[in-house]
Order: structure tokens, then C-alpha cells, then sequence
């Protein structure tokens, strides 16, 4: 009999990685190519509306709201905890290079929990189906914080991704590579640069 297994879906890597991923989560019926860029302006609406700590943002909101806003700004562990506070759900992240499990929202009593993988630049979203083959319209993207046995299997899976070193070590890049073109990049930056320069957003670590 088939059981449901974890399963990673991916997103664009298009410095909206993120918004895709959650977006793609918690409005699987909706989600298209505008999705990123409607879960990102959720962020600055909600910083508009509503009383948010500075000291959190690490600069004032008002720059912070116009520097989230700009499609080609990167999203992380702020915009996942606003994430939470908007849905009233956990995000649980499982990071590739070292199978840690950080749960944000975790100090409140939310039903509910996402979970999202992250190999050091970029985010996809994580589900459950019979198989990655299956139209992913069926995926499972929802559940519940006490099923701490949903949390496991997502640990176990991310660690395949740690174990053969599909991810990128950002305190430690030697070098990058595009894919697309083969030019080379000695720090993350650079590679940003060219990725909006000429909207290629495939790289590997050498």
C-alpha cells in the first residue's frame, strides 16, 4: 500500500524564492506567477498595519518596507517570522548543510505548520504525495503541529540533501558558477549582480 513521503517541490530562483515557496503552501489553488509577487507586498502591507519591532527589522520600517518591496531583495528569517504572524501557522525550515530544524512561530499555540527547505540561497517547498511524478495539485501542504512524526520525516528527508552536499556554504564560498553561461563569481553578491543583469539564476558551488 502507498504511502504519503516527503517530497521537495521547486521554485523559481528568482530572489522571490521564498514568497514562492510559502505562497505556494498556503494557496495551492491560487498559486501562479504572480504568487511571489503578491507575498511579498503581504509583508509590506502587514508592516503598514500593523505594530511591528524595529529592532527585529535591524533598520528603521520605513526603509525596510521599501527594500522588501523591491523585487530583487532576498527573503529570510524576518519576512518567515511576519510569515507566521500573518497565517497564525509554524513555518518550519530544515536547512540542507547541517539537517537543522528551525521552527519559526513556535512560541505561540498555532494549529497548524508549513515546512520549507533551504540549501544556503535558495528556499523550495516542501509537501507530502504518493510520488513527485503525481500532479502536484494533490500535494499535502498543511499540518498539524502536534504531529511531531510529520517533523521527523522532513528531518530524515533533508538529510539526504546534507549528506551529499546539495547545498551552499555562504560563510565559505570559494567559488560560483552559472550554469547557463559558465562565468565564474567569487562571492554571492557578484553573482546576484549577474543573475539580475541577465536573469540567470542557476548556480553551483565549485
Amino acid at each position: 500500500m502507498n504511502e504519503l513521503k516527503p517530497i521537495r517541490r521547486f521554485v523559481d530562483a528568482d530572489n522571490s524564492c521564498l514568497f514562492s515557496s510559502i505562497a505556494y503552501l498556503t494557496d495551492r489553488g491560487n498559486y501562479n506567477e504572480t504568487s511571489s509577487f503578491a507575498y511579498r507586498n503581504m509583508i509590506v502591507d502587514y508592516l503598514f498595519n500593523n505594530e511591528f519591532d524595529e529592532s527585529l527589522l535591524g533598520e528603521p520600517k520605513e526603509y525596510y518596507i521599501n527594500q522588501i518591496a523591491n523585487p530583487t531583495k532576498w527573503g529570510g528569517g524576518i519576512e518567515i517570522k511576519i510569515f507566521t504572524e500573518i497565517f497564525k501557522m509554524q513555518i518550519c525550515v530544515v536547512d540542507c548543510q547541517t539537517n537543522r530544524i528551525d521552527l519559526f512561530g513556535q512560541d505561540k499555540n498555532y494549529e497548524n505548520i508549513i515546512f520549507v527547505i533551504y540549501n544556503g540561497i535558495h528556499y523550495d517547498p516542501l509537501v507530502m504525495n504518493f510520488d513527485e511524478t503525481i500532479d502536484s495539485e494533490s500535494d499535502v501542504t498543511i499540518f498539524k503541529t502536534s504531529d511531531n512524526d510529520i517533523l521527523n520525516k522532513f528531518k530524515e528527508f533533508g538529510k539526504q540533501f546534507t549528506d551529499n552536499g546539495d547545498f551552499i556554504d555562504v560563510s565559505n564560498i570559494l567559488l560560483l558558477e552559472c550554469t547557463d553561461c559558465k562565468e565564474k563569481f567569487h562571492n554571492k553578491i557578484s553573482a546576484t549582480v549577474h543573475a539580475n543583469d541577465t536573469d540567470h539564476w542557476n548556480f553551483k558551488q565549485l
